[in-house]
C-alpha cells in the first residue's frame, strides 16, 4: 500500500522533533540518575563520618595518621564508589578545657554530670567522578564533584580516681591458695603464695591505670588529670620510714608506744577514733617483735606506676592482722588526693587476730575491730571524704572488701564496715582482678552531635 505524502511529512517532522528533544530528554535522565546517586552518596558520607568519629573517639589515638586510616576504613565501607585518600579526612581534636575553659567539669553546663571529655571532629571532603559528565551534547554535572560531611563525637572520661589498695600482709598470706585455677586461664600461673597473687593483681591493675592515663590526656583548670594508686600493707600496724605506726586515738597518747600491741589495744579510744577517723593522731610504734619478719611499706598516691610495681614486688608478709589500721591509713591517703573519685580496696584472707574463739579478749585486734566498725568507723570515713570538694564537685567515696580463702561470715566486722553490697568473696586471682578492674573502669564514650 502506498503511504500518502502527508504521512511521510509527519514522520519526517517527528524524526526532527526526536533529534531535537533527545539531548533534553537524555539530560533529564542523566540529572535524575546522577542527582539520586549524589544524594545517596552524600547521605552515606554523613553516616560514614558519624561512625568514623565515634570510632576515632573510642580509639583515642593521638596520632593523626592512625586516626585518618581508621576513619578511611569506615568511609570506604559506606561509600564503596569513592576514591578516598587519608588526606581527604581532617580530624580536629579538642579537650573539654579548650571548649568550655573554666566551665569544663561543671555539672549542668554541657551535660547533666559535667563529665570531662575529649572531642573529635571528623571532616571528609573528597572528589567523586560523575558517571555522565556534561558535554556539548547534554546537560549534567561536572566531571568531578566535591562532596563532604562532618560529625563530632566525644569520648567521655569517667572521673579519674585515687585508689588505695589495703593489703593484708599477715603471716597467713605466705600460704598457698589454690582458688579456682580454671578461672585464671594461666594468667596467674606460677603464684606460690597468696601475697604474691595479690601483688600480681595490683601490678596488673596499675598497668591498666597506666594505659588509661596515657590515652586520656585530660586537663581541668589547667591541671593534668591522672588516675593514681597507693599501697597500704598491714599486719598489726602499717609500716613506713623504718618503723610501724598506728592511726587510732589512744586514751593516753604520748606520740609513741612500744611494739607490744596487746598493751596498746586496750588503750584505744574507740569513740574518738570512730568519730573522726581522718583526724586521728599518728603514733609511732617503737621496735618490733622478734617473731615478725615482714617487710612492706606504705606508698602514697602516685602515677609513677613503674616504680610503684617495682616496690611492691619486694614486700613480704608476716605476723598478725588488724584491718582497721590499714583502712584508716588508706582513708587519710585518699583524702589528700586530687581526684574526685576515692576508692579503698581491702584485700584480705581472714579475720583480725583473735585469742582463739575468745572474741571478747580486749587485748586483740578482733575485739578492737568490732568496737570500731560497730561505732560507724567506715561510714564516717565515707562521710568525711564525700564532704570534700574537688574542682567544684563533691568527692565520691567507696570502701570495697574482697575476701578470699576464708568464709566471709567469719569476719562480720568488714561486712559492717563496707556494707553487704560492697563485700565480695573471690574464687580466684582472676576473679579479684576482674572485680578491681570493674571498680575503677572508665566510660568508653558516646556519640555526640553538635558544634
Amino acid at each position: 500500500m502506498k503511504i500518502p505524502s502527508s504521512r511521510k511529512k509527519q514522520r519526517g517532522v517527528a524524526s526532527i522533533i526526536f533529534v531535537l528533544t533527545f539531548p533534553l530528554l537524555f539530560s533529564v535522565f542523566v540529572l535524575a540518575v546522577e542527582s539520586t546517586r549524589y544524594l545517596q552518596t552524600h547521605a552515606r558520607i554523613n553516616d560514614a563520618v558519624e561512625m568514623a568519629s565515634l570510632a576515632v573517639a573510642a580509639s583515642a589515638s593521638q596520632t593523626t595518621r592512625e586516626n585518618q586510616l581508621l576513619a578511611k576504613r569506615f568511609v570506604e565501607s559506606f561509600v564503596p564508589d569513592g576514591d578516598i585518600d587519608p588526606s581527604d579526612i581532617r580530624i580536629e581534636r579538642k579537650s573539654c578545657d579548650d571548649i568550655y575553659q573554666d566551665l569544663c567539669g561543671q555539672a549542668g553546663v554541657y551535660d547533666r554530670d559535667g563529665l570531662i571529655f575529649t572531642q573529635y571532629k571528623v571532616t571528609l571532603t573528597s572528589d567523586f567522578d560523575s558517571w555522565f559528565p556534561k558535554d556539548g551534547y547534554h546537560l549534567g554535572y561536572a566531571e568531578t564533584m566535591t562532596l563532604g560531611g562532618d560529625a563530632t563525637a566525644r569520648k567521655y572520661q569517667g572521673f579519674t580516681i585515687d585508689v588505695a589498695f589495703v593489703a593484708d600482709f599477715s603471716g597467713s598470706m605466705e600460704w598457698v591458695w589454690q582458688g579456682n585455677q580454671s578461672e585464671d586461664n594461666g594468667e596467674f600461673s606460677g603464684i606460690t603464695s597468696k601475697y604474691q597473687g595479690v601483688v600480681e593483681v595490683i601490678k596488673r591493675v596499675t598497668e591498666r591505670l597506666e594505659d588509661y592515663n596515657a590515652s586520656t590526656d585530660q586537663q581541668l583548670s589547667g591541671q593534668d588529670l591522672a588516675n593514681r594508686a597507693a599501697f597500704v600493707g598491714y599486719n598489726f600496724y602499717p609500716h613506713k620510714n623504718g618503723s610501724y605506726y598506728s592511726n587510732v586515738s589512744y586514751h593516753n597518747n604520748t606520740g609513741s608506744k612500744s611494739w607490744r600491741w596487746d598493751y596498746n589495744i586496750p588503750q584505744i579510744n574507740f569513740n574518738a577514733t570512730a568519730r573522726d577517723p581522718l583526724g586521728t593522731p599518728v603514733t609511732t610504734i617503737i621496735g618490733r617483735s622478734s617473731a615478725d619478719s615482714s617487710y612492706f611499706n606504705t606508698l602514697p598516691l602516685t602515677e609513677d606506676f613503674q616504680t610503684f610495681r617495682a616496690q611492691i614486688s619486694q614486700f613480704v608478709p608476716n605476723y598478725g592482722t588488724a584491718s582497721y589500721e590499714g583502712i584508716i591509713e588508706a582513708a587519710k591517703i585518699v583524702s589528700r588526693g586530687e581526684n574526685v573519685r576515692k576508692l579503698i580496696v581491702v584485700l584480705s584472707d581472714g579475720i583480725d587476730s583473735a585469742n582463739g574463739n575468745n572474741s571478747g579478749d580486749r587485748r586483740y585486734p578482733n575485739y578492737a575491730a568490732t568496737q570500731l566498725y560497730d561505732r560507724g568507723l567506715c561510714q564516717n570515713i565515707i562521710q568525711s571524704l564525700e564532704q570534700q570538694v574537688v574542682n567544684g564537685r563533691n568527692a565520691e567515696a567507696r570502701i570495697f572488701v574482697i575476701g578470699f580463702d576464708y568464709n566471709l561470715d567469719d569476719n562480720p566486722g568488714l561486712k559492717t564496715c563496707a556494707g553487704e553490697e560492697n563485700v565480695q568473696a573471690a574464687q580466684s586471682y582472676q576473679d579479684i582482678y576482674d572485680t578491681v578492674l570493674e571498680l575503677i573502669s572508665e566510660e568508653v564514650g558516646r556519640l555526640y552531635f553538635g558544634s
